[in-house]
């Protein structure tokens, strides 16, 4: 039975492994080996998982896209392509020497899209779990047919696999707690907001459009509309929590309920 199959009765846990958290975005092209470290531990204790991982963009994605969104979109594509390649690259070389089984996959070279729909070749992660490695695949800058290229983030790719690889919850990991009324290095009067839901997702959006910046991927306010949207649709809570926070992580990938940062739930 492939993978394909079993995943109509099984579910996978999604982790994204966030771009503030494994880089430091501030500083192009840099590595945060802190964040690798407590990731390794993470993953460890969770060999026994399905899990499917993801990594964002971070320094390395983030300055290509501004560095060359003025040139044409060839140039964009090739050295967005190369940054991308070269984190995950960076990323599964470090996990795979610290004893876990783990493969990047290319996220360009199994979804593209083709007159506005995504097109998945879902075999090379069908091989990777039905060997018991953990996969991971990247926000990128895939083909398409139309514009040259299409900017996916790493939620993007969640949301087109998980129609052959059904999740069980996702998993958001960042360098803050959760998200916060206010970015909490620079706003004093910062709070934690430990829960969205349809009570408050509108209330909480208009307040941070009005408070955070945004950067190439869009800012905290965009990720919260797309992963609020990722929840209504996919039918499942999201944790965002500090990945440096082991034990909470471990809590937040078994779906506790105990878990400290942001849970959003929408339906």
């Amino acid at each position: 039975m492939s993978v394909i199959e079993l995943s109509k009765t099984i579910t996978y846990t999604y982790v994204k492994i966030g771009g503030s958290f494994i880089t430091y975005k501030n500083k192009p092209f840099s590595i945060n080996y802190n964040a690798l470290e407590k990731l390794t531990n993470i993953l460890h204790r969770v060999v026994d998982r399905n899990i499917i991982l993801g990594n964002g963009g971070g320094s390395f994605a983030h300055t290509v896209v501004n560095m060359y969104r003025k040139y044409d979109p060839r140039t964009l594509l090739i050295h967005c392509q190369n940054s991308t390649r070269r984190l995950n690259a960076f990323i599964v070389n470090y996990l795979v020497e610290h004893g876990l089984n783990v493969i990047g996959l290319q996220t360009s070279a199994i979804i593209y899209e083709e007159n506005g729909e995504y097109v998945i070749n879902t075999k090379p992660l069908e091989f990777i779990l039905e060997n018991k490695a953990f996969p991971i695949v990247y926000g990128e800058c895939i083909f398409s047919n139309t514009s040259v290229y299409r900017i996916v983030s790493t939620e993007e790719v969640f949301k087109i696999i998980s129609k052959y690889f059904k999740p069980s919850h996702i998993v958001i990991l960042i360098d803050y707690d959760g998200v916060y009324t206010c970015d909490p290095s620079e706003c004093s009067e910062a709070e934690l907001i430990t829960r969205i839901d349809n009570n408050n997702l509108d209330e909480i959006l208009n307040k941070l459009s009005k408070t955070i910046s945004r950067d190439a991927t869009r800012s905290i306010y965009g990720k919260v509309e797309e992963t609020s949207r990722l929840s209504r649709e996919l039918g499942v809570r999201i944790y965002i929590v500090s990945g440096f926070n082991i034990n909470n992580v471990v809590k937040a990938i078994l779906g506790e309920e105990d878990v400290y940062g942001t849970i959003i739930e929408i339906n």
